[in-house]
């Protein structure tokens, strides 16, 4: 995976169903520098119940101990991958979901974390109606303090859900538009477990700036925590911020050696820095302990195309291949060893081929220039080295963001 290119999503079939009007003055200092907008880590084993807003009467306690098992109950058949066992369960939970907006929120929270979209959008629906419905009962009045608060945090929630939801259509204006509002109204909290689930979004939509910094909010919370410390050595990595990358995930290395990808991405990142021997030892052991690591592959390809190997280079390019024909890295060293033997068609085949799938791929962009100049083709040469001009500059802007310089 190189620095250019992002995590893959698969959305929903079906976006939330209401929009939530703001209550007056929805807006707030953000707490992320860039965007002002809270995130954080999926998929970690922490709890994703939230703060409840008073504290629950006896009914209501033996209430939230029985949601709370049908919780337990919910995420093991999600776990398990039996959809029908879900189904069942959310359809005799209906009476009960439909009722209390803080069961519907965890259920949806559960089912984002599963990539269950369209039934999470459902469950968001309800929570939303409920909060709708409470906006309007109060509008013209005064509230003590106390219900103001409890009502900006209870919208800010849906509107945070409908972000995470929004995503994951690839709406990503409109989403990070929804999560930047939600963290207005101080929603989730930086210490909340929550912060995960917008993390691993972003991350998604390619915010990887915005991802390494809840990232941190995870690390620093949990600093023993070495699957967010990866996480967040990625972001760092993928948006270009190296020594940064290369000081978490060195630690990573050391807290959890055997952590899948975390010798993989240390080697990528020293392969940027051009530490050509301590990439491809980080590489080799990754590999070793994965031996269908199609990533290692393509990167020990392309490191022997570096040393001028071309044996070696096409060795590792062609068990790539059979095992991810589509790689961008893979398809991308096909093209500059095509180049470098004069084979300039083949060459263009195979980078084309990359800037389809990854415009933004930059080394993609330059090699295809290249390839065209050496071929005569200069009016196509022009094309791809004015984008690569174009990809270059944009990443500069990026880097001085994220330095505040």
């Amino acid at each position: 995976m190189t620095s250019s290119r992002g995590a893959s999503h698969e959305p929903g079939d079906e976006g939330p169903a209401i929009t939530v009007p703001a209550p007056a003055d929805p807006s707030g200092p953000g707490r992320l520098r860039s965007l002002g907008v809270t995130i954080g880590l999926l998929l970690l084993g922490l709890p994703l119940s939230v703060l409840a807003a008073q504290a629950p009467t006896r009914s209501a306690a033996r209430s939230q101990e029985q949601h709370a098992a049908q919780l337990k109950q919910l995420e093991s058949d999600l776990a398990a991958g039996d959809s029908a066992a879900v189904a069942a369960l959310l359809g005799q939970l209906e009476p009960d979901l439909d009722q209390d907006e803080r069961f519907a929120l965890d259920a949806a929270y559960r089912l984002i974390q599963h990539r269950l979209f369209s039934q999470a959008a459902a469950q968001w629906s309800r929570a939303a109606k409920k909060v709708q419905a409470s906006m309007q009962a109060s509008s013209g009045q005064t509230l003590a303090p106390a219900a103001d608060r409890d009502l900006r945090r209870r919208f800010a929630e849906v509107v945070f859900v409908q972000g995470l939801l929004t995503a994951r259509l690839g709406e990503k204006a409109e989403a990070l538009r929804l999560l930047r509002q939600a963290d207005g109204l101080g929603f989730p909290p930086l210490d909340s477990p929550l912060i995960g689930l917008a993390a691993d979004c972003l991350y998604e939509l390619k915010e990887y700036a915005l991802a390494a910094q809840a990232y941190q909010e995870i690390v620093k919370n949990a600093p023993q925590n070495a699957e967010a410390r990866l996480r967040l050595g990625v972001s760092l990595y993928s948006s270009g911020q190296l020594r940064p990358a290369e000081n978490e995930l060195e630690q990573v290395v050391r807290q959890a050696p055997t952590l899948p990808y975390a010798h993989y991405y240390l080697g990528a990142v020293f392969f940027e820095q051009k530490r050509v021997e301590d990439a491809g030892g980080h590489v080799q052991r990754e590999l070793a302990a994965n031996p269908r690591c199609y990533p290692c592959m393509a990167k020990l390809a392309h490191l022997a195309y570096l040393k001028g190997d071309d044996r070696q280079c096409e060795s590792w390019l062609a068990k790539a291949a059979a095992l991810a024909p589509d790689d961008p890295e893979t398809n991308l060293v096909y093209g500059m060893l095509a180049s470098r033997a004069g084979r300039y068609d083949q060459a263009t085949r195979y980078l084309t081929k990359v800037v389809e799938a990854s415009p933004s791929y930059i080394e993609a962009q330059y090699q295809l220039a290249i390839a065209y100049q050496r071929s005569g083709n200069l009016a196509k040469a022009r094309e791809h080295q004015e984008i690569y001009n174009k990809l270059i500059q944009e990443q500069k802007a990026r880097e001085i963001g994220v330095r505040g310089e």
